[in-house]
């Protein structure tokens, strides 16, 4: 089963999947799945939604789930297993869906991977919660066709994604299509460039700054101010053109109130954070400007274009302006060095290049294992990752240490030496009493039969048509749908094999074996055994410089079972 949820910090965006609550309550008292079906065909309910708009209560795919048990009863079927991709669009090819990914294989297997529970299909509330690119339609209809029942239902209707042919349907359409896809976004491009040109109030989601759209009264999105947001971005902004640091920036809007006393979101209700206040800042929307392919959008006489709406007044304060405008923008963006960031110019290609080229290599063990446990300027536990610094300056005498660099907590500290030898002496320790002396062991792919199987079903098709018995025309389509079919249990299979070695890297252990381990491979050693390390603050009227305290240190060890 999958899960991608991290209860320490809630997100909208996750993946799951688990066995249906009916199911799961039998099994519970002692029943089986062959008695809970009764001689339904078991199936699998895929649920979707593009944009959580409910809090993050994930309320839109259970009510997707429950409409799909509703209908598979009434179609003769039972769901089993429950595959949902929260806040995921699927008509982006960059965009991962980890639960129709987990699904397809499943189906392709006829079992959920884990529990064995038999999968003969899938049912979905519309064709579109499953898929919206021609990619993702074949990666189901090679799955089902290698299940060997084909049943896909939307709604109550069985649609035959696969005829007995095994020939493509045509169940993607052209509004499904990627050229459908490709033609949206061209016309959302070229809409765009139309108003900017015209100074038109932009598209896309709420800034931070502005209201939402109002139906009711006309207003578009990003149209007037928000009064109780405007003062943060204007006093942002100034600090910034001030020379004031982004980290000190982000604190002083992490610490801001509105006027019932709660702390001040960002737009999407989430921690502040430094690229969230460099985009506010350096967004030339604050004072009615706009960037279209990488360059200011301008008018005819080569001044840049102001927008229709509302923005910061030039005016003095005295007079009630805001006392920035263009020329602040200008000095703020002259000093930035982030290429991303620098709005209204094109990033130069040996730039691209060479920052292309630059990357960072860690040099510290437990950093990404050890987790911030301070309660931050939000009042919510931190939680986030420490990384490691070097001493620099009067405390370099007290070495290297790991620390929270979260602009919204005040941050936590711990000397890299006492917590590498402590946390290192306790994960040897666990290694030596739970695998000293085990022996590897390796679980068989559970698609090698059906590989092994259409390879040769591939070779004997060939050999058909080489010697003459066979046209290549008339088997084309489907020696196409195999090659397709093995390329995907190869690549399932390749994965498999890098599980079963990290698997086994614990296995037969030895202190002998750590210390001919790199950085990086005892890196991967400590992440199978520790979920991560929870580093509290001090107390107070302890020092600083006080004796290394291991009681400071909350260690969440990996359950048995993961290994």
């Amino acid at each position: 089963m999958i899960d991608t949820r991290n209860p320490a910090r809630p997100s909208k965006t996750f993946s799951r999947s688990f066995i249906a609550p009916e199911l799961k309550a039998h099994l519970d008292k002692g029943g089986t799945v062959e008695e809970w079906l009764g001689g339904r065909t078991p199936i699998a309910s895929m649920a979707r939604i593009s944009a959580d708009r409910l809090n993050g209560d994930a309320i839109g795919v259970g009510r997707q789930h429950k409409n799909n048990a509703r209908n598979a009863e009434l179609c003769g079927y039972a769901v089993v297993v429950c595959y949902e991709d929260n806040n995921v669009t699927a008509a982006k090819r960059e965009v991962v869906r980890p639960a129709f990914l987990q699904m397809v294989r499943d189906l392709t297997h006829g079992e959920e991977e884990e529990t064995g529970i038999p999968l003969k299909g899938c049912i979905a509330v519309e064709r579109e919660r499953v898929y919206r690119l021609p990619r993702d339609f074949v990666a189901l209809q090679d799955a089902l066709a290698m299940n060997g029942t084909g049943i896909f239902v939307e709604g109550t209707t069985k649609i035959n994604v696969v005829d007995d042919d095994t020939v493509i349907t045509g169940l993607v359409t052209s509004g499904t299509g990627e050229a459908e896809v490709r033609k949206i976004c061209k016309r959302a491009v070229r809409n765009a460039k139309d108003r900017a040109e015209e100074g038109g109030v932009p598209g896309g989601p709420r800034r931070f700054g502005w209201l939402g759209g109002d139906k009711r009264t006309g207003r578009l999105n990003n149209e007037k101010k928000n009064a109780a947001e405007w003062p943060c971005v204007i006093t942002m902004v100034k600090m910034r053109a001030e020379g004031r640091s982004w980290g000190s920036i982000t604190r002083w809007v992490a610490s801001q109130k509105d006027l019932e006393g709660k702390p001040i979101k960002s737009v999407r209700g989430g921690r502040w954070s430094d690229q969230a206040v460099k985009a506010i800042i350096t967004n030339p929307a604050w004072w009615g400007g706009r960037v279209l392919d990488g360059e200011l959008v301008k008018d005819s006489e080569g001044r840049p274009k102001i927008g229709a709406w509302e923005h910061a007044d030039l005016r003095p304060e005295e007079e009630g302006g805001d006392g920035i405008g263009y020329e602040t923008w200008k000095q703020i963006m002259a000093a930035v060095k982030s290429h991303s960031l620098h709005r209204g110019m094109k990033k130069p290609l040996a730039v691209a290049a060479e920052a292309a080229e630059v990357f960072r290599v860690g040099k510290y063990l437990f950093s990404g294992t050890l987790r911030c446990g301070r309660m931050n300027l939000a009042g919510e536990p931190c939680y986030s990752k420490m990384v490691g610094n070097a001493a620099s300056g009067k405390n370099a005498k007290y070495g290297d240490y790991y620390r929270c660099n979260d602009p919204n907590c005040k941050g936590v500290g711990r000397r890299v030496g006492a917590v590498d030898a402590y946390l290192e002496g306790l994960v040897l320790a666990d290694l030596d009493k739970r695998f000293k002396g085990t022996k590897p062991k390796t679980t068989p792919y559970r698609g090698a039969a059906k590989l092994a199987r259409l390879r040769d079903q591939r070779m004997k098709i060939e050999d058909s048509v080489a010697e003459g018995k066979g046209d290549w025309g008339d088997v084309y389509d489907l020696l196409m749908r195999l090659n397709r079919s093995i390329e995907t249990l190869e690549e399932e299979e390749s994965d498999h094999l890098v599980r079963e070695v990290k698997r086994n890297l614990l296995r037969d252990w030895s202190g002998e074996k750590w210390k001919g381990m790199n950085l990086e491979e005892k890196k991967e050693v400590i992440s199978q055994v520790l979920v991560s390390v929870t580093v509290l603050p001090v107390p107070e009227g302890v020092s600083d410089k006080a004796p290394f305290d291991p009681d400071l240190l909350k260690v969440n060890w990996r359950k048995e079972s993961s290994y």
